[in-house]
């Protein structure tokens, strides 16, 4: 037993003796050379089709997911173009028939009825219409959501499950159906607020972020005494909590320490809204597969940089409880004439080394082992960051070229 142990020690003392010699001398790793034998180009024709070995490995990649996720920069023209072009693939070869987007879900069902279904040009009126309804308004996201309601016909072609934006066509149906004169009068009162604080043609939540909003509309939601989860009580919901989540961002600037709640209970509110959508989608007993298309921050697997676990992550831990798996895509725009630009740090060493003039996929998934050696240089902040979209997402996507989107289809300003 004694000369057993001690043969034991001997043997563990001259691994650890040999320990830093092999740690000394780890095998050298040509980073350059594996991203770009991990980066593939590929084109999308304006958002008709994927074409190139770029389509060819995303059509692969995403066979077996029940839910791709795009994590964009919002108000780009070419980021919707590519999306178009992916849902179609999407569509056409793996069965997809649903998109979901970061947008009001009473808007998405206006896209979707049949005077503007499919047609750019309907939807580009409706958007001029009630612009505070459509955070993202542009030609490009008008074509896109006319393209999921032209490729399948079903009520769950779009999705939208942002918090509510459109107050003034979420008040016009409540006064419609107001069960009494009161309450009828109280909204017609926060219709013409909402008019004056929001009356510029374009997107804005003066209304929702004004002091004692919150507290208003909850006394409004009393009165009205709709039935729980009734179409009226559900819009009413709809306006507390879009209230709630935005007037956490204003009273954060004013040094109040709730911003962080504007996101995790956003986030939560968001697959509030998903999970109803998604009891619909699956009504048929057909398991639903769906396109996402949301901003980046919104489609991390795992805890995203705002320290919110987000929709995406949800999404992905529903893929595999369902036997699938999610498929997440991080989309980043190089504006035209400036390369890689402000790219940070903890996404620009992931990146080839110079700048692609066509559209280019990156596998994130083999560069995972070879993080250490990657993240090398960063600054702590950047590390962690590294490793949120290493881990994260499972593509990234350069889209050179990229310009602001326009607004024509509306007749709205630009934005940015």
């Amino acid at each position: 037993m004694m000369r057993s142990m001690k043969r034991g020690s001997v043997l563990l003392a001259a691994l650890m003796l040999a320990a830093p010699a092999i740690a000394a001398d780890p095998a050298r790793i040509d980073l350059p050379a594996v991203i770009a034998a991990n980066s593939r180009p590929f084109a999308y024709d304006g958002g008709s089709a994927l074409t190139g070995p770029g389509a060819v490995f995303l059509e692969g990649a995403t066979a077996e997911a029940q839910f791709v996720l795009l994590g964009e920069d919002h108000y780009w023209r070419e980021t919707p173009l590519f999306a178009a072009a992916l849902y179609r693939m999407l569509h056409g070869r793996h069965g997809f028939r649903h998109l979901v987007v970061e947008q009001d879900r009473y808007a998405m069902e206006d896209v979707l009825a049949p005077e503007r279904r499919g047609d750019a040009v309907e939807i580009g009126r409706y958007v001029g219409r009630y612009p505070g309804s459509f955070e993202f308004g542009s030609d490009q996201d008008i074509e896109l959501l006319a393209l999921a309601g032209r490729l399948d016909k079903g009520p769950m072609a779009i999705c939208g499950v942002e918090q509510a934006v459109g107050v003034p066509r979420y008040l016009e149906e409540l006064i419609r159906i107001a069960p009494k004169p009161a309450v009828r009068a109280e909204l017609e009162a926060l219709l013409a607020l909402a008019r004056k604080l929001d009356g510029e043609p374009t997107y804005s939540v003066n209304f929702l972020i004004a002091p004692g909003m919150t507290e208003r509309l909850e006394r409004l939601r009393a009165a009205y005494g709709a039935r729980p989860g009734s179409r009226a009580d559900e819009m009413l919901l709809g306006l507390v909590r879009s209230s709630e989540i935005f007037g956490y961002y204003r009273r954060a600037e004013a040094g109040e320490p709730v911003g962080l709640y504007n996101n995790t209970v956003r986030e939560t509110w968001l697959k509030r809204l998903f999970l109803r959508c998604y009891h619909r989608m699956a009504a048929g007993g057909k398991l639903p597969r769906a396109m996402f298309k949301f901003g980046a921050n919104h489609m991390f697997h795992g805890k995203n940089p705002t320290q919110a676990f987000p929709i995406g992550n949800l999404a992905h831990e529903f893929a595999i409880a369902n036997g699938r798996e999610g498929y997440g895509v991080m989309i980043v725009p190089l504006a035209a004439g400036k390369g890689y630009g402000d790219t940070p740090p903890e996404l620009r060493v992931m990146l080839p080394a110079e700048p692609p003039t066509v559209p280019t996929v990156i596998d994130l998934r083999p560069l995972r082992p070879l993080q250490r050696q990657l993240r090398v240089g960063l600054k702590d902040l950047e590390a962690v960051a590294f490793r949120e979209i290493v881990h994260g997402f499972d593509a990234i996507v350069l889209l050179p070229g990229e310009a602001p989107a326009t607004m024509k289809l509306s007749g709205l300003k630009p934005i940015g």
